[in-house]
């Protein structure tokens, strides 16, 4: 056994669900951001667990062919990225290596074929949506993320003004959104606003949300602040519409919380419309402060292309959409099928989905508010029969109650799109064992230079 302190030498044989790097040592694993599989590297111990260990890396002693210089000089002190260290081509194969060890591991199913990753032919500056800190720095408003595990702001990701370097800005980040960024930064210095003290509650600015339709170039900014007076809110917004060539909304949100919740209070229009407005894969969408959107859109087009190539819609084929958000899948599905029902939690999300479809003039799609596992089994009893159930829960995946369902009513086919490789493998378990078969698994990297990767998942009733 080991201590805190300890400097040892690994062997890195695999990367775990966070991008980082796993060794063993005398039987136990331990755990070394930066590294990459195939490594030998010298670490010290930071903690030791009951089961596991961290390390932090000291030096590479024999480093592989796929390692890449990182194109951000803050790349492993701010927490956006954990991947950058690794060329393209082996963060793809790493998060097929992921989804296969995720389905043999917890769901016991190795011999589910996995699909090469479908990746970006071009894989930064993808992200249409971003979230800022607001935080005090010499007197001055500092826009930022924060760095890995704490709350410190990553110091120069704020300063977005300059041509894309390795200091300027997020590379993730949409190169506009980038722009807005600092232009609002500068913009609310000029009014000497304070910001939000989480310790002490006095303040104004909170937090940042940047929204950009790719399909239009709108673009919203959210202004999060405490409850205080803003008399020059109104004088801000025009100043920043002025500013920003795009910018459709600009909105203040209220928060009066006292953790680290970012939206949850009121809203209230500042400038423009309460929303903007998108186009993806021929489709229109309104999109609100708090609508749930995909941040990547073009791998948003592969992943919904993937999904409607596995439903095999023919025309007359009545389609559930469980955890349909603002409608965007149940949208595609609609001009395929006979009658597709959305199925949503969120009352605002129904709303925007129902706009959404007057909007596209779509007619044979119905939005039903409330739990997934509540709404399904009622509206089979009342003599619903889907041919095909589209699952896109949130990352912890399915209620056993609406796999149960699906199991009971005998759904010929299944398409399941997840963002979390877990709660996957155990949701297909389930299924397997209520008769089903899954055929193919197709994951699609949503979010270069980080671990995350979502899948598509074909299943067909036995």
């Amino acid at each position: 056994m080991f201590a805190g302190g300890q400097e040892i030498e690994l062997y890195i044989d695999n990367l775990n669900h966070s991008g980082e790097g796993v060794g063993r040592w005398q039987g136990m694993a331990v755990f070394v951001p930066l590294t990459l599989p195939g490594e030998r590297v010298r670490v010290r111990i930071d903690a030791v667990k009951k089961n596991y260990a961290r390390a932090g890396l000291l030096d590479i002693l024999e480093p592989v062919t796929g390692r890449s210089v990182p194109g951000c000089a803050k790349f492993g002190n701010c927490g956006g990225c954990s991947l950058q260290h690794m060329d393209y081509a082996g963060q793809l194969s790493a998060k097929q290596e992921l989804v296969r060890q995720s389905l043999s591991r917890i769901g016991g199913l190795g011999d589910v074929p996995v699909m090469p990753v479908l990746g970006m032919a071009n894989p930064w500056h993808y992200r249409n949506k971003v979230h800022l800190q607001v935080e005090e720095k010499n007197g001055r408003l500092v826009l930022g993320f924060y760095e890995e595990g704490s709350h410190r702001l990553a110091e120069t990701v704020s300063d977005m003004s300059q041509p894309v370097s390795a200091d300027c800005c997020c590379l993730l980040v949409d190169r506009d959104l980038n722009d807005i960024a600092y232009k609002i930064q500068e913009i609310l210095n000029s009014y000497g606003l304070k910001a939000w003290n989480r310790d002490t509650g006095q303040g104004l600015m909170r937090h940042v949300l940047l929204r950009k339709a790719a399909g239009t170039g709108q673009m919203m900014a959210v202004l999060v602040t405490g409850p205080g007076e803003w008399p020059d809110g109104e004088r801000f917004a025009s100043e920043l519409a002025g500013a920003s060539h795009g910018v459709a909304s600009v909105l203040r949100h209220i928060n009066t919380t006292p953790g680290s919740r970012v939206l949850g209070g009121s809203t209230f229009l500042l400038h423009g419309r309460t929303y903007i407005q998108d186009s993806l894969g021929g489709l229109v969408f309104n999109l609100s402060a708090e609508s749930f959107y995909q941040v990547n859109p073009s791998q948003t087009q592969v992943l919904y292309q993937k999904a409607l190539d596995y439903a095999g819609l023919t025309g007359s084929e009545t389609v559930v959409d469980a955890y349909s958000g603002v409608g965007t899948i149940a949208l595609f599905l609609a001009r395929r099928a006979g009658r597709v029902a959305g199925l949503e939690l969120v009352p605002e999300a129904v709303e925007d989905a129902r706009v959404n479809a007057e909007l596209n003039s779509i007619h044979n799609v119905e939005f039903h508010q409330g739990a997934v596992e509540k709404l399904l089994p009622r509206l089979v009893r009342r003599g619903l029969k889907p041919d095909v159930v589209v699952l896109d829960p949130p990352r912890r995946g399915c209620h056993i109650q609406v796999l149960e369902t699906i199991g009971e009513t005998q759904v010929p086919r299944v398409i399941y799109v997840s963002c979390d490789p877990a709660s996957l493998a155990r949701d297909l378990r389930r299924l397997v064992d209520c008769g089903y078969k899954v055929e193919e698994v197709q994951p699609v990297d949503m979010f270069p230079q980080t671990s995350h990767v979502e899948c598509v998942v074909r299943i067909d009733r036995k």
